[in-house]
């Protein structure tokens, strides 16, 4: 490709070219493009030294295509075909499209929201496969070197070049083993004298729960950290301490024989949890689609 020759080119002089070839006639040409006689002819003129040819010579009463001009013909259609479609919005069907998304999310999108979004998925666009990688701290970093495609987690506030859209709200509870001693009721002082169980994905620092006790002057005893809510559970099931988890994953996997689940003993904000993607994406046909299908499928509008 010569990027010199390239720039030469004037894209509206091949389509009054296209034009001429098609019609043989300057003035039918003029008519069909809105233009005057005399730009038709000094545009002529530039595509005749462009091609170094007379395109088109004179045949008793009517014009006629040098043997040049009829060879570019079919190239020129084809050209102009192709420049057209670039311009199209790309079409996009779900049902015969074959992509892939890199999601990224925490233990409670993999487990409340998969589970919801997947089968759906899997109907409506059954080419389209979706890769789930775990969270980490260095996410939204990924998100701009387009390592990851989509990110589902806790809302904030992402960098410009960011977009976020809420997907779904959820609620804290508390959760002990059924045998617990405060399995029936806990104060707020019990809750903070008991040792605490923190779903950390990254394993480090403390939680909007921490921020929210600190600003009324209280500090709970985090005892254990870990990334999944299922080992949680596990170290719950065996000790006295106590975990705040989602209530829908609670419904979901919690089992009422061996555990306890309680109101927290303060008011702690409804959880919002948000999609996040770069602008690289934003109006990419696929995931535009899959963005929108997310929020259908599990926004919950009767929260």
């Amino acid at each position: 490709m010569d990027i010199r020759t390239l720039k030469k080119i004037d894209l509206n002089a091949l389509v009054t070219l296209k034009v001429l070839l098609d019609e043989k006639h300057v003035t039918q040409t003029a008519h069909q493009l809105n233009l005057t006689q005399s730009a038709v002819s000094r545009t002529l003129a530039k595509l005749r030294e462009m091609f170094n040819d007379p395109l088109l010579v004179k045949s008793g009463k009517h014009l006629a295509l040098t043997n040049r001009a009829e060879k570019l013909q079919p190239q020129l259609n084809a050209l102009l075909e192709n420049a057209s479609a670039l311009l199209l919005p790309e079409k996009f069907n779900p049902a015969t499209h074959k992509g892939s998304i890199r999601l990224a999310t925490t233990d409670y999108g993999t487990h409340s929201l998969l589970p919801r979004l997947v089968p759906a998925l899997n109907e409506v666009a059954p080419g389209v496969s979706l890769t789930a990688v775990d969270w980490r701290s260095n996410l939204l970093t990924e998100l701009e070197e387009n390592r990851v495609d989509l990110i589902i987690g806790g809302a904030t506030v992402p960098p410009s070049d960011i977009f976020q859209r809420i997907v779904a709200h959820d609620h804290f509870v508390a959760v002990v083993r059924k045998s617990h001693p405060y399995a029936q009721k806990i104060t707020l002082d019990q809750y903070l004298q008991l040792k605490h169980v923190m779903i950390s994905p990254t394993g480090t620092g403390n939680s909007g729960i921490d921020d929210l006790l600190a600003f009324n002057r209280h500090k709970r005893n985090i005892s254990v950290r870990v990334p999944h809510f299922f080992a949680a559970l596990e170290i719950i099931a065996t000790t006295d301490m106590i975990i705040l988890l989602p209530a829908k994953f609670v419904r979901r996997y919690v089992s009422e024989d061996k555990y306890s689940v309680l109101p927290p003993p303060f008011e702690i904000p409804p959880m919002e949890i948000s999609m996040f993607w770069h602008a690289r994406m934003h109006h990419d046909p696929l995931h535009q689609w899959f963005r929108q299908f997310v929020y259908d499928t599990i926004y919950d509008r009767s929260r």
